[in-house]
């Protein structure tokens, strides 16, 4: 059975990766090209998560996760399970501890949705990752070495479903204008970006507004929007500029 056009899909992945190896945001943008490729759905953004960093916490070098939110399937879910499960166990990197996360919107609950959230403030065991998917039928899988990735793929399902957590890892259009200047209506027309404001959260409205987008043009998601943070350029008068890396990479 397929899903219906509107549905949408998470599939969360963590700790993919060991110190020498491509990062887990690599492996969420290549399977997102795979769904595409094979015609199995629409990936239409990836999402980066920051879970607590902690000495406790065993991780690469940032204690991320990824989400990939899927749309219009083509193919029953269990299709795209396999081929994220297959891609997984040939292409993570040795040491890694992989888990895979497979929800709906629908099975989003608010004890889901909070799950995310202490993954960002406290320790949780991959006990209480497995028992929450498996109350809420949740497709979970640890695939590889310690398993522990459950708890991150777990966790960056509900962040991103929640709305109003990460940064995007990957969204149409947005790389393909690196150290361009857009107006404001070139660039909603050219990329997913739906919403641009200040750091201050006012919506930026004029349409002829010049944004440049600078070497590292990053989304965040927000209020379930892919928005774009802007800042005065002060090098050139009445034009903005994507906010400084220094300040998106908290997201």
């Amino acid at each position: 059975m397929l899903p219906t056009k509107a549905q949408r899909w998470y599939i969360g992945i963590d700790d993919t990766d060991n110190i020498e190896s491509r990062g887990t945001g690599f492996h969420a943008r290549s399977l997102g090209a795979a769904i595409n490729n094979q015609q199995l759905g629409r990936c239409r953004f990836i999402t980066r998560h920051q879970l607590l960093m902690s000495p406790l916490v065993p991780f690469t070098s940032h204690n991320s996760a990824a989400c990939l939110v899927i749309e219009q399937f083509n193919a029953p879910v269990r299709h795209i399970e396999k081929l994220c499960v297959e891609y997984l166990l040939n292409e993570s990197a040795e040491g890694a501890d992989v888990g895979l996360c497979i929800a709906s919107e629908q099975q989003l609950s608010m004890a889901m949705l909070q799950f995310g959230f202490i993954c960002k403030q406290r320790l949780v065991t991959q006990q209480q990752a497995r028992d929450l998917a498996r109350q809420y039928n949740v497709i979970l899988h640890g695939l590889t070495g310690t398993e522990d990735g459950v708890i991150g793929a777990l966790a960056a399902v509900n962040l991103c479903g929640s709305g109003v957590d990460g940064r995007l890892l990957w969204l149409p259009g947005m790389r393909d204008h690196v150290q361009q200047t857009l107006s404001l209506s070139s660039l909603l027309d050219l990329t997913d970006i739906t919403v641009v404001q200040d750091r201050q959260g006012k919506v930026l409205t004029d349409p002829v507004i010049q944004i440049a987008m600078g070497s590292w043009p990053r989304a965040i998601w927000l209020g379930g929007e892919a928005t774009l943070i802007v800042e005065p350029d002060e090098e050139t008068p009445n034009e903005w500029k994507v906010a400084e890396k220094s300040y998106l990479k908290q997201f």
